[in-house]
């Protein structure tokens, strides 16, 4: 009986523990209920209508640029790229994938090994996982520094080219012991007992599978395309990933636009290039940029990036079941991107190519043509220049590698870099005096080769001397020892007064901001020379050496005020802006920065002795002369020796050579253009330099920039 009642009390008890335990359950339920319900329901319900909603970025479309005749120069084409989701590439199923990515675009071992580092560090970040750029513009069916051009099938098999790993150069096999070069040249080579490497026409052969610089296996790549407009192969990258999309989970390829420039190595320094942009640049400005965005780097693509890049659109939509793509149509919402303003430039294209072939045979320097009424550069130019198509996102550590170890310094913009000026700095010498009245146009001075000044002697160019000559006679052969001693009569202080009235010491306005360059005065050297202020650095500036840098831009500037009645001009590049209709925003005009506030009677003075320097018989530039044009201009031959550990003798002798300066304008009597061209190291400015320019304004005349007077009645125009 007693085990009977035990057994019922048992059930009780076990049953209502049950109850107990199922009303404590409910009793949690109702509070996770009136948790997420009612205190927190709001926004538990923005947090689930977020998941449902997808977003997509749209960029804008980049502004194009033109030159002054309206031919594109800058415009955007069709590109590929790659992105890869982290949260479909985990453990060792995403190294693998990534490996086979690797194998089949050619990857350097340690962009293998970058890639999946950022994958992993991509993983680790809270919140929604944003996907991996691969920064690199995949080739597709058309050539990649041409978009316009398709590619061709080879007609003949070509032996496969080698890549390294390691340090991702390709080498070409050397088929046999005398190499034929693969250029219009012709030329043989061999590879010397005991190298591994023959370098000729800008491909390095070699003969046995191994890298000549880290000793890494070369692995063949097969290339069954070529461009016909470089020569180049290629294979169609696009094409290649699509076939090993089923391979390739969390990889898929991105389609967008891509800058391209139309006249390759013409501007380069000036348009400047496109690359993508960076995690900093990202974080700081995420609702400018994506992820994936170029950005403007040098040059007026960087300069002018806010104008340029326009403002991204964005299109909303509720996900489908997949997670991914909209529902329906009818839940997509749109808002339109704000493309990029359009550039209307003062460059002339042939003007540029103009420029280019003046400088045919000099290794380095740069050269600027302006209007000097208006302060518009009709062109600009740097030597050596950069593929800015190249630079543009397809830049490989061969191209980068090459722009660094070439001597002559590709990536300056020679034009708008401040160099010692020389004598073309003689006119702001010769202002000074005149408008303090310190000379006339006739005072004489004596030069004998040299003068001495605080027990040290400053020789002229000319060692036998140029006897007693004036103001006019001491520009035209440029006499050094007349502005020694005018520039001991200024001193230190009233010369860089001048200087900086010139529009020295200042950046001329250019769009792309060039160097100040430095107007030297006591202060500075006190605090900036070793030894502190002498007093012979003021004869040293009078002639445009010593501390005193200039850019070109600066030299034709300052040219310009001496024949457009003293305005000191804002330079610019872009005449006008325009929406992507074609509406104009802005257009620049024409901007005085300062005015000289000199007498027209002293600018006179300076104007006949430039012309002297051309022509008359014993001027400095009297070779430089033109039949069809008159032009006046000023010599410069600025000291400029450098010296660099491990420089071949070729190299050493050219930096031993000074820098080689002409700054000049035509016509003299109704003057329309300034050309100032510097040579780097190029010597003797009458000798270099001069005839650079004068090609120049020859060709300017006959392209038909030149605007000749209207012919006298019963006469011809010149």
């Amino acid at each position: 009986m007693n085990t009977e009642q035990d057994e019922f009390d048992g059930a009780i008890k076990a049953h209502s523990r049950l109850v107990i335990f199922i009303g404590c359950i409910f009793l949690l339920l109702m509070g996770r209920f009136f948790y997420v319900q009612i205190l927190h329901g709001k926004n538990f319900q923005k947090k689930a209508r977020a998941s449902l909603i997808g977003a997509e970025r749209i960029p804008a479309r980049r502004g194009i640029i033109r030159d002054t005749r309206g031919k594109v120069v800058a415009s955007n084409e069709p590109h590929y790229w790659i992105e890869l989701r982290p949260d479909k590439l985990r453990g060792d199923k995403g190294k693998e994938v990534i490996g086979l990515l690797a194998n089949l675009l050619h990857l350097r071992e340690d962009e293998r090994l970058g890639l999946e580092e950022r994958v992993q560090n991509a993983r680790k970040k809270k919140g929604v996982t944003p996907p991996v750029v691969l920064d690199r513009n995949l080739v597709d069916g058309f050539c990649p520094d041409d978009p316009a051009v398709p590619l061709e099938p080879l007609k003949v098999k070509v032996p496969p080219l080698l890549n390294c790993r390691l340090c991702g150069n390709e080498f070409s096999p050397a088929s046999s012991e005398k190499i034929v070069c693969d250029c219009k040249s012709k030329q043989t080579v061999t590879i010397k007992e005991g190298e591994k490497s023959a370098e000729c026409c800008g491909k390095i052969y070699v003969n046995t599978p191994v890298c000549p610089n880290d000793g890494h296996l070369l692995e063949s790549v097969e290339r069954n395309l070529r461009c016909p407009v470089d020569g180049q192969h290629y294979v169609n990258e696009v094409a290649v990933l699509k076939s090993h999309a089923h391979l390739l989970p969390g990889v898929s390829v991105k389609t967008g636009l891509r800058r391209h420039y139309a006249f390759p190595f013409l501007a380069s320094h000036t348009l400047g290039y496109m690359n993508r942009v960076t995690a900093e640049e990202y974080r700081a400005e995420k609702s400018v940029y994506g992820l994936s965005d170029m950005v403007g780097r040098r040059g007026l693509e960087h300069a002018l990036e806010a104008r340029l890049r326009g403002v991204p659109g964005k299109v909303r939509f509720l996900r489908n079941s997949t997670g991914s793509g909209p529902s329906s149509e009818n839940e997509v919402t749109y808002q339109a991107p704000v493309h990029g303003e359009n550039l209307k430039l003062t460059l002339d294209v042939r003007m540029q190519r103009e420029v280019e072939k003046a400088f045919r045979y000099y290794e380095s320097g740069g050269a600027v043509v302006i209007h000097p009424k208006t302060g518009a550069i009709i062109a600009i130019y740097s030597k050596p220049g950069f593929d800015s198509n190249v630079w543009t996102g397809r830049l490989t550590t061969a191209e980068w590698e090459r722009a660094n170890k070439n001597p002559y310094s590709p990536m300056i913009h020679k034009a708008r870099t401040a160099y010692h000026p020389g004598s073309v700095y003689k006119i702001v010498t010769a202002a000074a005096g005149l408008d303090l009245g310190l000379i006339t146009a006739e005072s004489p001075m004596y030069c004998q080769g040299h003068y001495d000044f605080a027990k040290r002697r400053f020789h002229c160019h000319n060692r036998s001397g140029h006897g007693t000559v004036n103001l006019k006679e001491a520009l035209k052969h440029s006499c050094d020892v007349y502005f020694y001693k005018l520039g001991e009569m200024l001193g230190m202080k009233r010369l860089a007064e001048y200087g900086y009235l010139f529009g020295f010491g200042d950046t001329t306005g250019v769009e792309i901001t060039d160097q100040r360059g430095i107007v030297p005065t006591k202060e500075y050297h006190a605090t900036k020379t070793k030894v502190g202020w002498q007093p012979g650095f003021t004869l040293s500036t009078a002639i445009g050496q010593g501390a005193l840098t200039a850019t070109p831009l600066q030299i034709a500037r300052s040219f310009a005020a001496v024949i457009n009645g003293g305005n000191v001009l804002d330079l610019h590049l872009v005449d006008e802006y325009t929406d992507p209709k074609g509406k104009l925003i802005e257009r620049h005009g024409v901007k005085v920065d300062s005015t000289l506030n000199l007498s027209e009677e002293h600018m006179a003075i300076i104007r006949e002795g430039l012309l002297a320097v051309v022509n008359e018989p014993d001027g400095t530039a009297a070779e430089s002369r033109l039949e069809n044009i008159v032009i006046a201009g000023k010599t410069g031959t600025a000291e400029s020796a450098e010296w660099r550990a491990g420089a071949s003798a070729k190299l050493g002798a050219w930096l031993r050579e000074d820098h080689a300066w002409f700054a000049a304008y035509a016509p003299a009597d109704d003057p329309q253009v300034v050309v100032v061209v510097f040579v780097e190291h190029g010597g003797s400015g009458s000798k270099r330099a001069a005839p650079i320019a004068v090609n120049i304004i020859r060709s300017w005349v006959s392209l038909g920039i030149y605007k000749a007077p209207p012919a006298e009645e019963g006469g011809e125009s010149p």
